[in-house]
């Protein structure tokens, strides 16, 4: 059986992980999917928009690829999303670390579950007939379980942020539009954020280190910096020749619409986008607050090259 490559974006909410997918969509015979982890409650139960503007339920390229994947009958997406909202809780992560490769060892319908995803994942690779799907679900442990599809070749970025702007970002107030109806974007308090990109960044190096996959870290920062290398760099762990990167011009990037699930609002936007980084964050966040993430996340802080 011929395995589908899916390079994951790893890392935490608020990092860049959108834009990257999408970027990495404009290369020849890449899909970009999105946060794919939330297909079956996004898409298939609530509706939202796919990237490429219309409604889920509406997208030919979606309705292909679960027709493929689950015939007429289909799959229950309820349960779905229960069991994999079980498997990836923070607290499963043990449990993951020690049953690689055995999906029985996590528990009642997790066999069933896998195998489900496994089927989406194929469908997906013989229905848009890509060499690589980029999955930027972002969470460690969703990103696990990929690894243990049999029809999948997981190679990993390891998308990194400075933590006080990913605690910045999720302090502001953002109406999405992109869902089943506008609704804020959720906010997230200084230790949470602190917490979560703390946990996140740590438990993606500690599994993928041990599983051996193909893995590599990259820091926000420098994707915006130089974005045109930073993509080269992503080709080449996803065993892919360097390609003409001509939509990424000098500090912006052209964009065509991608089918995209889920993610940041910015995901239906095309056309020229302005590769700038955000770095409001470094005026305009007050000084005690840059101090309580600085204190919260100082152990992580130089290993990924930011200055205390």
């Amino acid at each position: 059986m011929q395995k589908v490559t899916v390079l994951y974006v790893a890392g935490t909410g608020r990092s860049g992980s959108t834009l990257l997918g999408n970027m990495l969509g404009q290369v020849a015979g890449f899909f970009s999917g999105g946060e794919m982890n939330n297909l079956f409650k996004r898409g298939v139960t609530e509706n939202w928009f796919c990237g490429c503007g219309v409604r889920f339920d509406s997208c030919p390229v979606w309705t292909e690829v679960l027709a493929r994947a689950y015939g007429p009958s289909g799959t229950d997406p309820q349960a779905m999303v229960r069991c994999l909202n079980r498997l990836t809780r923070v607290r499963q992560i043990p449990s993951l670390l020690r049953r690689k490769g055995d999906p029985a060892g996590l528990g009642a319908g997790a066999p069933e579950c896998l195998a489900e995803l496994d089927r989406l994942y194929r469908a997906l690779g013989e229905s848009t007939g890509a060499r690589v799907i980029v999955d930027s679900s972002k969470s460690p442990s969703y990103g696990f379980l990929l690894g243990m599809l049999p029809s999948v070749d997981l190679r990993v970025v390891h998308l990194v942020r400075d933590p006080r702007g990913t605690a910045f970002s999720w302090r502001r107030k953002v109406m999405r539009s992109d869902g089943a109806a506008e609704r804020p974007m959720q906010r997230m308090s200084l230790p949470k954020s602190s917490a979560l990109w703390s946990i996140w960044n740590l438990t993606a190096e500690a599994m993928w280190r041990r599983s051996g996959a193909p893995y590599m870290r990259l820091r926000y920062e420098d994707l915006m910096a130089g974005p045109a290398e930073a993509v080269k760099t992503v080709l080449d762990l996803a065993g892919v020749a360097p390609e003409d990167l001509d939509f990424i011009g000098d500090g912006c990037v052209t964009l065509d619409p991608h089918h995209t699930i889920s993610g940041n609002p910015m995901r239906l936007r095309t056309g020229e986008v302005e590769l700038k980084p955000d770095l409001e964050w470094a005026t305009a966040m007050p000084f005690a607050q840059r101090l309580i993430v600085t204190v919260l996340t100082a152990h992580s802080l130089r290993r990924y090259g930011y200055p205390i």
